[in-house]
């Protein structure tokens, strides 16, 4: 799977520059969540086209002096690529257009070019601007409109979840615990998944089981989604709050405490390391897997000024008498 990004969707759309510093944070975030995106391609000349009538890609990024994400994207885009020009396929009649706009030397161009020669490939568009590329498939011809050689048709995401959603798609589904952690960490980045869960003997002794995987990814969906739902002092919203009412409450509840019991005769069992090198943790709150009987144990309640949920054990039902 091939990922191009159609650096001509940014057309001086963005007169709130916010919006777009908004758009291309997601785009590096969505890079770290998925191998594939990781891969993105995209060509130099990205830096120059325009966010605003009054300033092109680097001179914004370059305004955010200090930032992370400015360093990161200025790297990608002058230095690191990987770009398009590298292994830019060989067209004899090397002409495309879409919507009226020639792409051919651009990401939307060689995606086509991909299309053409039966590769799998999408690419990823900023929304807005004229004409707007915020529609999939795209439609690209070969030649000139009126006298086409070919018409090549690209999917094309301009949401970041559905494009990370995709690119995790293509890669399969986990066949052992070591893959199941690491495609957990690229589909819930407000879940720190520590190596120690898949190195964890209680688990790594346990034969593989995609029951188990399916319903280890629904836990976390839910604990992901309580973390975005959160603001940034750590209040919770109405997606936490629907949450907490719904799946930590009640008989069948998800989520629980231990009992008060097995909270004193098994504290050993449910101490873990901080994954972050802090002191260790008495994790007792945990979600069920009725299926071979496991449970996920994580830190709770989650302190205000955390970002991410720790998630600090998976395995077989600790007490177990």
């Amino acid at each position: 799977m091939r990922i191009y990004l159609n650096e001509l969707s940014v057309q001086a759309q963005f007169q709130d520059e916010t919006e777009f510093r908004q758009l291309l944070e997601q785009l590096m975030a969505a890079r770290v969540r998925s191998p594939s995106l990781a891969g993105i391609r995209t060509t130099p000349y990205l830096a120059d086209r325009p966010v605003s009538h009054q300033r092109n890609v680097r001179q914004v990024v370059q305004s955010w002096r200090g930032s992370p994400i400015a360093s990161a994207v200025l790297a990608w885009v002058g230095r690191n690529g990987p770009f398009i020009e590298a292994d830019r396929l060989v067209e004899d009649e090397d002409l495309f257009q879409c919507l009226g706009i020639e792409v051919t030397d651009g990401g939307l161009g060689e995606a086509a070019r991909r299309v053409k020669s039966g590769e799998s490939v999408f690419t990823i568009s900023f929304p807005g601007g004229t004409p707007n590329f915020a529609f999939s498939p795209l439609c690209v011809v070969h030649g000139f409109e009126d006298a086409p050689l070919g018409t090549y048709t690209v999917e094309n995401f301009w949401e970041m979840e559905a494009a990370v959603a995709r690119a995790l798609f293509e890669q399969g589904p986990a066949t052992n615990w070591r893959e199941m952690i690491e495609e957990a960490r690229q589909r819930f980045p407000r879940l720190d998944l520590p190596n120690a869960l898949y190195e964890e003997p209680r688990l790594s002794r346990e034969p593989f089981d995609p029951i188990i995987r399916d319903r280890f990814y629904v836990l976390l969906e839910y604990l992901n989604a309580y973390m975005c739902g959160r603001d940034d002092a750590g209040n919770e919203g109405p997606v936490s709050l629907e949450i907490l009412q719904t799946h930590f409450h009640g008989e069948r509840a998800l989520f629980s405490p231990e009992s008060t019991t097995n909270k004193r005769d098994f504290r050993n069992q449910m101490t873990f390391p901080d994954p972050n090198g802090g002191d260790n943790i008495f994790a007792h709150y945990h979600g069920k897997i009725s299926h071979r009987v496991f449970r996920l144990h994580f830190d709770w309640p989650v302190p205000a000024a955390a970002i991410r949920l720790k998630v600090l054990y998976l395995g077989p039902k600790l007490t177990k008498a």
